[in-house]
């Protein structure tokens, strides 16, 4: 008999690889745009449909400009446009694209039938951007981002309202009622997300707020901006006097500046603000006239200068460190922000040999956007991002060293690997890296948040007056470095701890009515306020600091009688009856809370046993300071420096 001929696998794997990969480049293109033959047949039965729909019979089509293989009338007009990048230049995707109305025709009152004004709103995102051979893959992505979601934003308030029992469930903010925690979000914090139409044209302002697909990719030109302020001027004359120009179109890009962050992230954790080095105060725009080292917002808060982030100051951007998957999402619904963020300290500052890929083997989205952002070098190994596998598009490594290049400048920087003694000995291996490098945080020293039944409010998502009103009383804005505290991971059934800094989230009362007893809250948040400097924080400003320890500010004293040591500690807020700590405290001197203490339910205070241990460094501080010899063998090898002990050494006694 004949022996079975067996297929080799091998090549058929190969062979349907490249099939596929030739496929995506017939289907995508270069520019993420459908590239196929025309199909007449096809075109005429869209013609028929469109004449149903609007009862225009446009017999002429076939001479109208052939478009993405479609026939649109449009360009006939809209000739010469200038400021859109090559992925939307009008001579290749045509206005239809994304403005929609009616392309078969070149009578302007019948071509702006249903036209999309300011398309990219997540309402008209489906049927603009993310129309197949464009950006589908996005519309999930941004639907399921939390930027969009708000998801922690809602699950935190609820659950501090006594909505619901844990800070993290799932509750988009487009879901929510009029429950008072859902007042109080439509009223202080809806606006805040991605769905918020852009209902007015204009770049991306401080006061911005949500955009869909603008919010982040929409960039004016000088000429843009000069052009549309011309336009906006020209409205208001008849219509025989109309000289509007329209050559200057702002581009839809990936020139993504800090100015699109700045919007929602300079309210909240404030990091659009700390990461340049500003602080936010109470003080009014009239105490500050004249005085240097002040700044005015747009919507009249006053900015301190304090010190700026290593990176900031370095030109970074915020796009230099946050990927497309973490700003876009991946597709996933987070609960919280933190799930969403991917990108680590150690991808780029190295703690080990890293994981690298060729640009040959990027995924198609970290590929394209390489290539239009002219960083595509097959010769290069760049890094990866640890947590999910993808690129960094901007970050390799070259003879053992690795560089950085700037996204908005192209300078090319080297990142440095951390020092030794972050990676070293015992001691320090359960710090975050920011829970070092962290130089300060923005705090709030005690809130009282009450509702006004005969106030009116601004609802942000109904965009209309609505009866009732919520108001903040914060009493002091502090900008210091940041309390310590414990998130624990669990990763393959091990339970990790990871010291990490956290801010007063929410100290305050809330008064839902004047009926109903005070809700008293003591929360603080796991945060990272983007204030990274090189040089990180001493040994005394952990062991022996009173803030750090979530003791709150005060006088933190080791006291030795004979041959006994003892820590004293006196705080410098008064004490809250309701609790019996210091306003700006998170825990009790030598006393611990693990319920209800923080927002979310993997984070938690020091422990007694854990305040003992810093504490127990701590005393030894007082002695020795943290450039001695001894010391810094003790942050190798702490148990072995104890067993050297002297008789002039006294270490605390606990009760």
């Amino acid at each position: 008999m004949r022996k079975k001929h067996k297929p080799n696998i091998k090549f058929l794997l190969t062979s349907y690889f490249f099939v596929l990969i030739a496929a995506g480049f017939f289907v995508y293109g270069v520019l993420w745009f459908i590239n196929v033959p025309v199909d007449e047949k096809a075109e005429l039965y869209r013609v028929e449909q469109l004449k149903k729909q609007t009862g225009v019979d446009e017999s002429a089509y076939r001479d109208l400009p052939l478009i993405l293989n479609r026939r649109e009338g449009c360009v006939t007009c809209h000739t010469g446009t200038k400021g859109l990048e090559i992925s939307h230049d009008p001579e290749k995707i045509g206005c239809y694209s994304c403005h929609l109305g009616n392309r078969l025709t070149v009578d302007k009152t019948k071509a702006h039938q249903n036209m999309v004004l300011i398309p990219g709103n997540t309402s008209n995102a489906e049927k603009t951007c993310g129309v197949n051979g464009c950006h589908p893959q996005m519309i999930s992505r941004m639907s399921n981002n939390i930027m969009n979601t708000m998801n922690g934003v809602v699950s935190v308030d609820k659950w501090v309202f006594d909505e619901s029992k844990s800070p993290t469930f799932r509750m988009p903010v487009d879901s929510i009622g009029f429950a008072p925690a859902e007042t109080h979000l439509r009223n202080l914090c809806a606006s805040c997300h991605l769905s918020n139409e852009k209902t007015n044209y204009g770049p991306v302002e401080e006061l911005s707020r949500g955009g869909g697909c603008l919010a982040c990719h929409l960039y004016y030109s000088k000429e843009a901006e000069e052009e549309l302020k011309e336009n906006l001027k020209e409205r208001g004359k008849e219509e025989k006097t109309k000289r509007a120009k329209e050559k200057f179109h702002p581009s839809i890009s990936l020139q993504v500046e800090n100015k699109h962050c700045f919007g929602c992230h300079s309210r909240s954790g404030r990091i659009s603000l700390s990461y340049d080095g500003w602080h936010e105060t109470l003080l009014k725009p009239e105490d500050v006239k004249g005085k240097v080292g002040f700044r005015i917002l747009d919507d009249g808060r006053v900015v301190a200068k304090i010190k700026a982030d290593v990176h900031s100051e370095l030109g970074m951007i915020c796009t230099d460190c946050h990927t497309s998957y973490e700003l876009m999402g991946d597709g996933k619904y987070a609960l919280h922000k933190e799930e969403q963020m991917k990108v680590q300290c150690v991808d780029c500052h190295l703690t080990s040999k890293p994981v690298t890929q060729k640009f040959s083997d990027f995924d198609f989205e970290s590929k394209q956007i390489a290539q239009l952002k002219k960083l595509n070098d097959n010769g290069r190994n760049y890094l990866t991002v640890s947590k999910n596998g993808f690129p960094l598009v901007n970050a390799f490594v070259q003879n053992g060293r690795s560089y950085l290049i700037q996204k908005s400048s192209g300078k090319i920087s080297e990142i440095k690997n951390p020092a030794k003694i972050c990676v070293e000995g015992a001691a320090h291996k359960n710090l975050s890296c920011n829970s070092c490098h962290n130089s300060w945080s923005p705090q709030c020293i005690g809130c009282h948040t009450e509702y006004d039944d005969k106030g009116t409010m601004f609802d942000l998502l109904s965009n209309k007056e609505e009866a009732g009103e919520w108001l903040e009383h914060p009493k002091d804005l502090l900008p210091e470095p940041a309390t310590l505290g414990i998130r624990e991971i669990n990763e393959h059934g091990i339970t990790k701890k990871v010291v990490e800094e956290f801010i007063p989230g929410m100290v305050l009362t809330i008064n839902k009515t004047k009926n109903e007893k005070p809700i008293f809250k003591r929360l603080f948040a796991p945060g990272f306020s983007h204030t990274i400097i090189k040089q990180a924080r001493s040994c005394e400003s952990c062991h022996n600091n009173p803030l750090a320890l979530g003791y709150g500010r005060g006088k933190l004293e080791y006291k030795i009688l004979g041959n006994i040591g003892k820590w004293k500690f006196t705080p410098q807020y008064s004490i809250i009856k309701q609790d019996g700590l210091p306003e700006d405290a998170w825990i009790g001197f030598l006393r611990e809370r693990s319920f209800n203490s923080t927002t979310r339910d993997n984070t938690r205070p020091f422990s007694i046993e854990e305040q003992k241990k810093i504490l127990t460094v701590g005393a030894c501080l007082t002695c020795h300071t943290s450039n001695t010899r001894i010391m810094k063998d003790a942050a190798l090898d702490f148990v072995k420096v104890k067993s050297m002990l002297t008789l002039k050494c006294v270490l605390p006694k606990w009760n």
